[in-house]
């Protein structure tokens, strides 16, 4: 059946935040176009991982609806789009306002602000699915696990990677996140190190980003000297992970993006939640945990 005009999503936030969008996208998806404007994350991701039509910036399109709004040198963009999706936590009515000038376009907002939503506990994907619904989801509805679409090349150039360090079927440790005060000790990752070699002769793999690059040594060190653990190089590009992922074991990290997204690529995935409310910001499938214990059973 051939989809219905195309679907404008403006969207903004961290990795964490992005994938916390997925399932939204993939609703809108399954009856419309879907272009997705978006942040850096999104951007990385790309249309292809998130399962999309495209992926372009959202600042430009920014600039336009901070400014005058858009004049008739935009118009042949803005009007292929038969409705716009707002996925921001906080309402602008600026944007509102220049986005309801542009002709055809129906226009859909969060029906209440972000901060009144979390006051219910509720997983934070949903308040993104009732905004793409217009309702309340069904608890056993499908959208609740969306996926990242791991295509064979995908795959394929995780098990390179992972042949590239001699690595087959590891666990990934991340052992960091945006906030320091969201991590558990470097101390209680080496000690699941050890017991996924040990308990389970299982290889393992400690990835970072860009917020433990001051920390490097220090991390670097909590898993010197273990054996069958290797420490990530560098920073896997998104979709390289995804794809690493896609051949791993089992993941364990704390709450932070990563592990949203190695819940998002099906990997069965365990995360430590210390200052942050599991039932809104974790990963539906993912196992919450204080502290490492039958990985593998």
């Amino acid at each position: 059946m051939e989809k219905p005009n195309s679907v404008l999503v403006l969207a903004a936030g961290s990795l964490g935040d992005a994938l916390l969008t997925l399932p939204a996208l993939k609703a809108l998806q399954s009856r419309s176009n879907i272009t997705v404007a978006g942040t850096q994350p999104y951007l990385e991701l790309g249309a292809k991982l998130l399962g999309v039509d495209q992926v372009i910036p959202l600042d430009p399109l920014l600039q336009i609806l901070f400014s005058s709004g858009p004049g008739d040198s935009q118009k042949d963009f803005w009007v292929q789009f038969r409705e716009i999706f707002v996925f921001f936590k906080d309402k602008d009515e600026v944007i509102l306002e220049n986005l309801a000038k542009l002709s055809g376009a129906k226009v859909q907002f969060p029906s209440k602000p972000f901060r009144e939503f979390l006051k219910e506990a509720r997983w934070a994907a949903e308040y993104w699915l009732e905004t793409a619904f217009q309702c309340p989801l069904a608890p056993d509805s499908p959208f609740r696990q969306a996926r990242l679409q791991l295509d064979a090349s995908t795959q394929k150039k995780g098990k390179e990677i992972l042949d590239s360090l001699k690595l087959k079927n590891p666990l990934v440790i991340h052992p960091g996140s945006g906030s320091p005060a969201k991590n558990a000790p470097l101390a209680f990752f080496r000690n699941a190190a050890e017991r996924a070699v040990r308990e389970s002769q299982k290889q393992v793999l400690v990835v970072w980003g860009e917020a433990e690059e001051k920390n490097m040594e220090t991390i670097r060190n909590a898993f010197e000297g273990l054996k069958d653990v290797v420490f990530a190089q560098g920073i896997f590009p998104l979709p390289d992970l995804a794809g690493v992922f896609s051949q791993s074991a089992a993941f364990l990290g704390n709450d932070s993006g990563v592990t949203h997204m190695a819940s998002a690529c099906g990997l069965r995935t365990f995360a430590v939640f210390q200052t942050t409310d599991s039932r809104v910001w974790g990963p539906q499938e993912a196992v919450i945990l204080a502290a490492m214990k039958n990985l593998y059973t």
